[in-house]
């Protein structure tokens, strides 16, 4: 809903006093959910550099298509992460192996703060911009 009626234009305008673009945050919410996916997922998970992984290296989008390629590829994510934690073989409380005390519950929490957290700032920039 936070994206619902943007248009194109408005997901690169840098907003003065704000530090990143509504591109920048969808971009962000999608590398840091495929992170955690990723760590959830592979015992041979390495790390990605904070914070330069994690942010995007332009500040909008080449074109709709790619705004509506990252926009999906975090829907996508939510989905895989609902479904590692409805999976009967997944212990939500069982620490991985390859952390420091990281749960599946955890990670599943964290995404849902993390997204949670930069869909309010997609939020306030739209209201910025007048089109909330």
């Amino acid at each position: 809903q936070a994206i619902q009626g943007l248009t194109f234009k408005q997901t690169g305008i840098q907003v003065e006093g704000i530090p990143h673009t509504i591109w920048e945050l969808i971009e962000h919410i999608r590398i840091a959910q495929e992170d955690i996916l990723e760590f959830c997922k592979n015992p041979d998970y390495e790390a990605l550099d904070w914070p330069e992984d994690y942010w995007p290296e332009r500040s909008k989008p080449e074109s709709r298509d790619e705004f509506e390629a990252s926009v999906q590829a975090v829907q996508d994510g939510i989905v895989e992460m609902r479904e590692l934690i409805r999976n009967p073989q997944n212990n939500l409380q069982h620490p991985f192996p390859h952390g420091d005390g990281q749960t599946l519950f955890r990670e599943a929490m964290l995404i849902v703060d993390h997204n949670a957290y930069h869909i309010g700032q997609i939020v306030l920039i739209r209201r910025l911009l007048g089109s909330w």
